[in-house]
């Protein structure tokens, strides 16, 4: 558990990060937290072995990086196999985002059913109209994606008295408490057995677009909820199954372009609930990610096993 003969290590927090990161790494005394301008990043990673960032340009990639501890779940930001080539690790923050990020996911999804999106549109014109809301109890919930995310939305549902089932690249490593976990090549299955479908997929070639018409067409009129990444639904086709009503609903925290074009239909659709892409915000986000950061800062010392490794 760290050497205290030995100087504390340099880390650089790059200038761009979620609120609460700062003052959580600055209470550890374990490492010497450095704090450069946007600037001044380069210049500091020229004496420092570790990185926290989320944001990557090719001339942080000093002689003296080691190490890279990413402030975000998803990895796409950055140039894996230069990185591997160059000996420097890069570790995710998986885990951080999941209680808030499933707490969002029950935000949007009884924003849909309980009818509140659609009374807080008319509530602004001053309009008073009861709406019949839907009880979720009972439902079935498809997860795609049953990751560290996935799962704690996954034991939420359970508690909510819904059925869950979902889909993870491995279904036979899965330990969790979905009753049916299928590969992702049946995500049509999964839909066609679902009342809600929750999004919870990183960005990577196999997500793009990985619901789309056929895939809306068998969740029929359901609801789905993304908190993953944008790419993973096919927007015009969401569009489509919405216009058309045989898509109930969807709550959306992700988007394909972000911020969202001020053109898009979304905007105010009816049927959509939708958030700036806050969902992973939480004040407990920094001591969540300081807890990793300093399990890995015990591997980086040799003192310990290495944990949400990419590379």
């Amino acid at each position: 558990m760290g050497h205290p003969d030995v100087e504390p290590l340099k880390a650089v927090l790059h200038p761009r990060h979620p609120r609460g990161v700062a003052d959580a790494f600055r209470s550890s005394p374990r490492f010497d937290l450095v704090e450069p301008s946007l600037e001044g990043v380069v210049d500091a990673l020229r004496t420092a072995p570790i990185l926290i960032t989320h944001s990557w340009e090719d001339a942080f990639l000093t002689p003296a990086l080691r190490w890279v501890q990413s402030v975000s779940a998803g990895v796409d930001q950055y140039p894996l196999e230069t990185l591997a080539g160059a000996g420097v690790r890069l570790t995710s923050a998986r885990g951080v985002h999941g209680p808030q990020l499933a707490e969002h996911v029950f935000a949007l999804l009884l924003s849909l059913t309980r009818t509140v999106g659609v009374a807080m549109r008319e509530v602004t014109r001053r309009e008073w109209r009861p709406h019949m809301g839907v009880e979720i109890s009972g439902r079935t919930m498809a997860i795609l994606g049953l990751g560290s995310v996935g799962e704690h939305v996954a034991a939420r549902a359970v508690a909510w008295g819904m059925d869950v089932i979902g889909t993870k690249t491995n279904p036979a490593d899965y330990s969790g408490v979905a009753r049916l976990v299928l590969p992702p090549t049946h995500t049509k299955a999964v839909c066609e057995m679902a009342d809600i479908v929750v999004c919870t997929l990183p960005h990577t070639p196999e997500t793009r677009g990985i619901v789309g018409a056929d895939e809306l067409e068998a969740l029929g009129a359901g609801w789905i909820v993304n908190v993953g990444r944008g790419s993973a639904i096919d927007e015009a086709a969401l569009l489509e199954a919405l216009d058309t009503g045989s898509l109930r609903g969807a709550g959306l925290d992700v988007f394909v372009v972000e911020p969202l074009p001020v053109d898009s239909p979304l905007w105010d659709h009816p049927r959509v609930v939708m958030t700036p892409h806050s969902g992973g915000l939480s004040p407990r986000y920094g001591e969540r990610l300081l807890d990793v950061f300093l399990a890995n800062l015990d591997a980086f010392e040799g003192d310990g096993d290495w944990i949400n490794v990419v590379v």
